[in-house]
């Protein structure tokens, strides 16, 4: 069974570009690709329950952001952009 799909724009279904396009507010070109991916449920607190998550939540994003703290937007630009790009094209 398969749980990820990825497809041209241009190859849709116009209801399924539309719905998309719906999705994300926005109009997709022909050229660009649409990813769709199954994932099983994630635990979402209950909303009385956010007030504790977001300060949480808030401290790890602070301590990430420590951790890159003497490193230029350009080298971290360039490390995501080579971790991507691994990513699409399966590279090592």
């Amino acid at each position: 069974m398969q749980t990820v799909s990825i497809q041209k724009a241009g190859d849709l279904p116009p209801n399924v570009k539309s719905a998309v396009e719906q999705l994300l507010g926005r109009l997709i070109g022909a050229d660009e690709e649409v990813g769709v991916v199954a994932v099983p449920p994630r635990q979402i607190p209950p909303i009385e329950n956010r007030a504790i998550v977001a300060p949480q939540l808030k401290n790890l994003l602070n301590r990430r952001a420590a951790k890159v703290r003497d490193i230029c937007d350009e080298e971290i630009d360039t490390a995501i952009d080579e971790a991507v790009d691994r990513v699409r094209h399966g590279r090592e």
